[in-house]
């Protein structure tokens, strides 16, 4: 009786070892809830400034025309992302701010990375820091990877915002989302 519990006891742990082998692996699996927040800076410039030529620019500096790019601040959203499967073998991104809009992206994966399809319209707004100073609608893409339970995506937007009535090209993007995985 004592040899068949001492070999019960030994087994235990090498029959607890074997079913955590078959458990599935959180960290390398996409699909799934996650909780995320974006941030970031676009670059700007007025729309009347932004096709001119580099010779009409520097004359108008010249004349104490400020015609330099600025960098703005995205006013930060935050909320639930889902990753699930789609009927075509590829998956879709939610995107459900609290304080805004759900936003809808169609993606891929490849292992632990996930990349947008085409380009997905959305609304976004900017801030000084304390204020929200303007919005504008952009068109993003973009792609990232999984760490352990970290969701990492860089954005790119494309298009165009208003700021204090003034019409605003987007010159560049600099996006990033963060989400961490609901267990």
């Amino acid at each position: 009786m004592k040899i068949k519990f001492i070999l019960l006891a030994a087994s235990l742990p090498l029959f607890m070892f074997l079913l955590s082998g078959c458990a599935k692996d959180s960290s390398t699996e996409i699909i799934g809830s996650y909780t995320y927040k974006t941030s970031g800076t676009v670059t700007l410039m007025p729309a009347q400034l932004a096709g001119l030529d580099a010779a009409t620019l520097a004359r108008y500096k010249a004349m104490g025309i400020n015609v330099d790019p600025v960098v703005v601040g995205l006013y930060p959203e935050q909320g639930q992302l889902h990753v699930v499967k789609s009927d075509d073998g590829n998956v879709l991104v939610t995107f459900n701010d609290l304080l805004g809009n759900a936003d809808i992206a169609e993606g891929s994966l490849s292992g632990t990375a996930l990349s947008f399809q085409g380009k997905t319209t959305k609304a976004a707004q900017l801030t000084d820091g304390v204020d929200k100073i303007g919005a504008g609608i952009v068109k993003y893409s973009g792609n990232g990877r999984k760490y352990d339970d970290m969701l990492l995506l860089d954005l790119e937007y494309q298009g165009a915002f208003t700021i204090d009535d003034v019409p605003m090209v987007l010159l560049s993007s600099d996006v990033h989302c963060v989400a961490q995985f609901n267990k």
